[in-house]
């Protein structure tokens, strides 16, 4: 992710200074660089976090690191605009702290979080939708995707499309086995079903850590349904004739395909060269704390306790 990140800085016209304690990654980043037609010359490696000014900041290691190395950057470096990698910790005492060392450096309103979905096109149609409804519930069926380090991502869909009210989390149950990592096997995460109970809204999701499927979400207003298949990465949404007089246990009648097409996923390095020229907003600290606060209550609920190994 840091690559790509680095990747669309280039793009967008940045002298980078990175900073990884990985060993070969300067080439692999040279030679990325290249095949993507972009100069390597733009990009300088250090030792060490570096300091100064920089018109953007971007944190992207694992969540074992990342609130050390943005105290480490604060307390001799500034950026114009922050970005920070989800989930920004593990451990929910760490998120609290990203919000108590960014308030103390004067740097809560321009510091961001990577929750790129809500920046993805059939999102915006599917919170449209969601904002005429008195009620509306989204389902989740998949299999270990891992709560912590992708289901995040789904928590804070749900979110952006009930506005951001943090829902109670009404029943948990995790899966008795962890999700392994590709990063390393000191790295795990969770599976589960749970259900999510707000104001106008609910979530009901079954995400096995046994199963190797991917996501099937649906949203589901008084007269419509949304389905959004991951594995095709297709979608549709079938709505009711706005004059049917048919009652409702006439189910399905005069329903139509309203609307169809591919999810269109942007390349992050595209996303980051948006978010770097400030084309695009990612959400603040302020509204991550929100979807951090409820994966950990999703957790809790379902019996696990933080410190979690999730990144």
């Amino acid at each position: 992710m840091g690559r790509r990140h680095l990747k669309g800085l280039v793009r967008a016209g940045f002298s980078v200074t990175a900073y990884d304690i990985n060993d070969g990654l300067e080439e692999t980043v040279k030679k990325e660089l290249i095949a993507a037609d972009l100069s390597a010359d733009r990009v300088s490696f250090t030792s060490a976090i570096p300091g100064g000014n920089f018109d953007v900041a971007i944190f992207a290691e694992t969540t074992v690191n990342r609130l050390q190395n943005f105290k480490q950057f604060l307390s001799h470096g500034r950026a114009a605009r922050i970005l920070l990698e989800k989930p920004m910790s593990a451990d929910p005492d760490e998120v609290r702290d990203f919000h108590a060392v960014a308030l103390a450096n004067g740097v809560v309103g321009n510091t961001q979080v990577n929750f790129v979905r809500r920046h993805w096109p059939h999102l915006h149609k599917l919170a449209e939708l969601c904002a005429r409804e008195d009620r509306f519930s989204v389902t989740l069926n998949g299999g270990a995707i891992g709560l912590g380090c992708m289901g995040i991502h789904y928590l804070d869909t749900f979110l952006a499309l009930s506005g951001d009210e943090i829902p109670e989390v009404t029943w948990s149950e995790l899966s008795p086995t962890r999700v392994a990592s590709g990063r390393g096997a000191q790295f795990t995460d969770f599976g589960g079903d749970f259900v999510l109970t707000g104001p106008r809204a609910r979530l009901m999701a079954s995400l096995e850590a046994a199963s190797s499927a991917n996501v099937l979400m649906t949203v589901r207003g008084a007269h419509f349904l949304a389905q959004v298949d991951y594995t095709d990465m297709r979608w549709k949404i079938s709505s009711r004739n706005p004059d049917s007089a048919l009652p409702n246990y006439r189910y399905g009648a005069d329903y139509t395909v309203k609307e169809e097409g591919v999810v269109v996923v942007p390349a992050m390095d595209l996303v980051t060269h948006d978010w770097a020229l400030g084309l695009i907003i990612m959400p603040g600290l302020d509204q991550a704390m929100k979807t951090h606060v409820l994966l950990d209550r999703i957790l809790q609920a379902g019996g696990a306790r933080p410190p979690y190994q999730y990144t």
